[in-house]
């Protein structure tokens, strides 16, 4: 049951539903072509300085996971992204002005900093808020994607519960947030 818990939990990846989030809504608004590219802007700007962040402590002994699972591990995380994310603005406002981008980095961005701060006292599943905003983004935008995303949700809430990664509330609450950030991106 722990590998079933586990594939799903890397299905369900932050940087999974980023990627889907940001091709389903790129697809709405844009040609594939430019989807694939605004696809990789995100990719290589946002996602892989946390990705060398998150290979580079696991392997130094920093982190018992890439999942940053202790909240000790988490301020780190939360400012890396927040730095990656703030120059993904930057880059999407000098090369993309008018984009629907800079609402959704800005959305992220605010999802972080909320989630950042409530680490001093409960460690807000990012799993879930994520999902939750990349599946709340994707419905309000009336993508497909939206729907199998909502679909798999209970699959992810359980995945990091068998994982122990999190308490119910802890999964509620990135639910919770992930919905609200997800409504003001696309709402």
């Amino acid at each position: 049951m722990n590998r079933v818990a586990r594939w799903v939990s890397i299905v369900g990846h932050p940087f999974a539903m980023s990627l889907v989030m940001v091709l389903g809504a790129a697809l709405r608004f844009s040609t594939p072509r430019e989807a694939l590219r605004i696809l990789l802007l995100v990719a290589v700007t946002a996602l892989l300085p946390i990705a060398v962040l998150m290979i580079r402590q696991v392997r130094r002994g920093s982190w018992t996971n890439v999942d940053a699972s202790d909240r000790a591990e988490r301020p780190l995380l939360f400012a890396v992204g927040i730095v990656a994310l703030a120059v993904l603005l930057g880059a999407v406002l000098v090369f993309r002005p008018g984009s629907f981008l800079i609402r959704g980095v800005v959305g992220v961005l605010m999802m972080l900093a909320v989630c950042a701060v409530a680490t001093r006292w409960v460690k807000v599943s990012l799993h879930m808020a994520f999902g939750a905003l990349a599946t709340t983004t994707l419905l309000f935008l009336g993508s497909p994607a939206g729907w199998v995303l909502l679909v798999g949700m209970p699959a992810l809430a359980w995945s990091r519960l068998a994982l122990k990664r999190h308490g119910p509330a802890e999964v509620a609450i990135g639910f919770l947030v992930g919905i609200v950030f997800g409504y003001a991106i696309a709402g």
